[in-house]
């Protein structure tokens, strides 16, 4: 049993060298490989790859990646700790708990910056302490995954702050600004009923140093022992295991990897950018893991872009050398003649050699290098705004597809730095969702007279989005969170008219695009300003003052379509709306019902006490609200489980904290933060 690390400048050459790996075949024929991948679309591309080497035929691409079992490196040491589902340390949980020990100590002299920054200083104004203890669920939140985080990077600096040492695990004192964190974690460490990460991981690092269980058998899933800790004996990993593609590995993750190649073969499959300067840092990083002001590796890097771009490289070298070398064994998957092959034909293919050997090229060998005058493998493009960006990428991709017949859409990747944001311009640019015949993808002419483009060819495409936020894929769990957010807010007209054209809300109330105009005209007609009505305005400090609320300007409309003809122009204290006939009646009373089941809706969010009746107010709302079609309504199952979620983990890490906060953690809790 070993720990085998495998390094390669290129990432086929190292799915390659995984494929023939996976054709030697291991004792038990009928146990899953289990490789290990940082996302899903490495899994997908390495699986595609994986299927064009396991069982094809010689020279042809017509095998298959089957017996295989992806994982995450989180969820392979999850496995190992004998973490589960419900584990009360996994931030989004740890995050009730986080609240709880906040709200009771924020009084604290200890907590006086929590106490600052959650609105508890009574030199702010009132306004402000209130915008302030509006963020205490995204405080928690974000002091969570902090936690976890030094779970995953200093253990032993939460092993110092749980037994009353203030240090910052390094050796030093913890600067007088960041006290608050230790004492805050002893607290959470008393709140919670389970190990803390750092005294599990020392206790199952132990157990696998020490060879308990040993290889035993591929069978069942490890039973949890008496002390929380997944047995060795049976557990469901086979004698060999690979973790591809990984550019940062966590200490603790690694420390467990470790452990495990005493008892399994682990094969790590690494992509590295330049051997030439991974060898010549060796000495310097086989000291380990530093902090990163003390590294000063960069300075080594001869090559600028390596220099700059390569921490991460870097950092994971320095993490491998946690390993044991008495089991351990490095390969290199580079081609002998990779690092001096003939010169490159193009200005990639140069910056890829210069970064491979770690060196800049000199004023000579720039003046000697002969590109192509139709050279672009490498191009810049400036673009004035996200959406030229989409026009620019589509152009370029569509003529690179059509000069290249041998180039696939699934050879090609997309980066962008906000996948969401640039969402809504990809389906438009490349028109997701449209369906786009043969016919139409050449210039038409002479149609109706006139002379005009059809379809791009970019819309032929298949273009998928990956990793967007939950919110973004189920409209169900956006409009949650919106409500969450109206709850809170003032209930402009904006507001409402935007809920009212979401796809699902326009399905319920069969509201088309002139439908949408039409009300939008009347709202500006009745000047709906803001406000349910004026119960909702004293919350905000305006008393008796109904005009320009909701309830005020639906009243002139409905009076408007049922008067309609006769010569009453007032009902009481309330004025018709011109414009508005009889045969306008039915759209106005859906209009009237889509804002009524809204009002509804947030005043009882409003008195909920607890998170079982905030969650239920809350999906009953949304489904007040909306209609799904048979292809969406995996969303309905999908909020359910996400609200479920969020109220089991608020009633079981928080108690009564929870209930009191649960308006606060709404606006993170259904985009998949909690």
């Amino acid at each position: 049993m070993a720990l085998f690390v495998h390094r390669g400048t290129a990432t086929d050459h190292l799915a390659d060298g995984l494929a023939d790996l996976l054709t030697q075949p291991v004792d038990d024929p009928f146990a899953q490989e289990v490789v290990a991948v940082p996302a899903r679309g490495v899994e997908r591309w390495l699986a595609q790859r994986l299927s064009h080497r396991l069982g094809a035929r010689p020279g042809s691409h017509d095998g298959i990646a089957a017996g295989i079992r992806f994982s995450s490196p989180h969820s392979l040491v999850g496995l190992i700790l004998g973490i589960d589902r419900d584990d009360p340390w996994q931030p989004d949980r740890l995050a009730w708990s986080v609240l709880g020990v906040l709200d009771e100590a924020i009084d604290e002299p200890w907590a006086g910056v929590l106490a600052a920054h959650l609105g508890e200083d009574r030199a702010l104004s009132a306004q402000e302490r209130e915008l302030r203890r509006g963020r205490r669920f995204a405080v928690a939140r974000r002091l969570a995954g902090l936690f976890a985080a030094y779970a995953q990077q200093r253990p032993a600096m939460l092993t110092q702050w749980r037994e009353g040492l203030e240090s910052d695990g390094l050796g030093g004192a913890l600067d007088a600004d960041l006290l608050w964190q230790a004492r805050l974690w002893r607290l959470i460490v008393d709140r919670v009923d389970a190990d803390p990460p750092d005294v599990r991981h020392a206790r199952v690092l132990a157990r696998l140093r020490s060879g308990v269980g040993g290889v035993g058998s591929v069978g069942s899933v490890g039973s949890l022992e008496a002390d929380g800790v997944a047995g060795l004996d049976g557990l469901d990993l086979p004698g060999r295991l690979s973790l591809f593609g990984h550019t940062r590995i966590a200490r603790s993750e690694m420390e467990i990897i470790d452990a495990l190649a005493q008892l399994r073969d682990v094969h790590l499959w690494l992509p590295s950018a330049s051997p030439v300067a991974w060898d010549r840092l060796a000495p310097e990083l086989a000291a380990g893991p530093v902090p990163r002001v003390d590294d000063h590796s960069a300075l080594h890097v001869r090559h600028p872009l390596l220099a700059s771009l390569g921490r991460d490289s870097r950092e994971l070298q320095r993490t491998l050398a946690l390993a044991s070398s008495a089991h351990s064994s490095a390969e290199n998957h580079d081609s002998p003649a990779q690092g001096d092959s003939p010169e490159p034909a193009t200005l990639l293919g140069w910056l890829q050699h210069d970064i491979r050997r770690d060196a800049p090229p000199s004023p000579s060998e720039r003046a000697g290098r002969v590109l192509p005058g139709q050279d672009r493998s490498l191009q810049i493009h400036a673009c004035h705004g996200r959406g030229r960006q989409i026009d620019v990428v589509r152009d370029v991709l569509a003529g690179l597809l059509q000069a290249d017949p041998t180039l696939e859409p699934r050879d090609v990747l997309v980066m962008c730095p906000d996948i969401d944001s640039y969402a809504p311009l990809i389906h438009a640019g490349f028109g997701l969702g449209q369906v786009v015949r043969e016919d139409v993808l050449a210039e038409t002419a002479g149609r109706d007279g006139g002379h005009r483009l059809a379809a791009h060819p970019a819309h032929g495409l298949r273009v998928s989005l990956a990793d967007r936020a939950p919110a973004h894929t189920n409209q169900l769990l956006a409009l949650a969170a919106r409500l969450v957010t109206l709850a809170g807010g003032r209930v402009t007209a904006a507001d409402v008219l935007d809920l009212a054209r979401t796809p699902a809300v326009r399905r319920r109330f069969g509201l088309d695009d002139d439908d949408l105009d039409e009300t939008a005209g009347w709202v500006e007609q009745v000047a709906v300003r803001w406000g349910l009505d004026e119960e909702h305005r004293r919350d905000f400090g305006l008393v008796n003052i109904g005009q320009n609320t909701w309830r005020h300007g639906l009243s002139r409309m409905l009076l408007g379509a049922t008067l309609d003809g006769q010569d009453a122009t007032t009902v009481g204290t309330v004025m018709t709306l011109d414009g508005v006939d009889s045969a306008d009646i039915d759209l106005a009373g859906r209009f009237a019902e889509l804002v009524d089941r809204l009002g509804a809706t947030l005043r009882q969010l409003h008195e909920c006490a607890t998170p079982r009746q905030w969650t239920s107010t809350l999906r009953d709302g949304v489904l007040a609200l909306t209609d799904t079609t048979s292809d969406d309504s995996w969303q309905v199952a999908h909020l359910t489980r996400e609200l479920a979620r969020i109220e089991s983990a608020a009633e079981s890490a928080a108690g009564s904290a929870a209930g009191s906060a649960a308006g606060s953690a709404a606006g993170q809790s259904p985009t998949g933060a909690a």
